[in-house]
């Protein structure tokens, strides 16, 4: 180029030689001053490259050499800051994303476990006989064997009887899953 002011009206018209002395002039200062925000040389030189695309694509006119450096200096920096903001964002959201599947899987397991096992003591509960279930149910609603005799009518060494029958029975049915089911069933499960 001539002079500055071919220069200039070059990049204006988007000519593509003017563009070409551009980018010989200005792609190793702007990369430079990217990395320095960036600290990455591969990141600084994509930043530089969708600037420059992106002032190509815009329909800017500059009359002064002074306001198209500025403006290139303007706009490497903005897109250099907004890539450190969205990777910034992009490392926060995986970091809780990756935190809360880690605390949404456990708590899901624990209530898939929970509902599963509460639902085989449901239906352990309903083969019992029917004495034997009343006297159950009532004991996983919390009442000792004094009231639950005292409800049925019946003796408390009968509510002992049946409960131990009981309990023997849903051992044998339930296997190693029986204890972990009466200490979910003392959170208040529905059965």
């Amino acid at each position: 180029m001539d002079s500055m002011a071919d220069y200039l009206d070059g990049f204006n018209k988007k000519s593509t030689k003017a563009w070409e002395y551009l980018y010989r002039d200005y792609y190793t200062a702007l990369c430079s001053y990217v990395y320095k925000i960036v600290g990455d040389e591969s990141v600084s030189q994509d930043v530089v490259q969708d600037s420059l695309i992106g002032i190509w694509k815009a329909d800017l006119h500059f009359s002064h050499m002074e306001k198209l450096t500025c403006y290139l200096y303007k706009a490497v920096y903005t897109n250099a800051i907004q890539y450190l903001r969205t990777e910034r964002l992009h490392h926060t959201l995986l970091q809780s994303y990756g935190e809360e599947e880690v605390e949404i899987s456990d708590q899901h397991f624990a209530l898939t476990v929970q509902e599963e096992l509460t639902r085989q003591l449901r239906l352990c509960i309903q083969e019992l006989p029917e004495e034997q279930r009343k006297i159950i149910h009532l004991s996983l609603e919390g009442l000792s064997g004094k009231e639950i005799a005292d409800k049925l009518g019946i003796s408390i060494h009968t509510v002992k009887t049946q409960k131990n029958r009981s309990f023997k029975y849903l051992r044998s049915k339930l296997g190693g899953s029986f204890y972990l089911l009466f200490l979910l069933a003392g959170q208040n499960l529905p059965l």
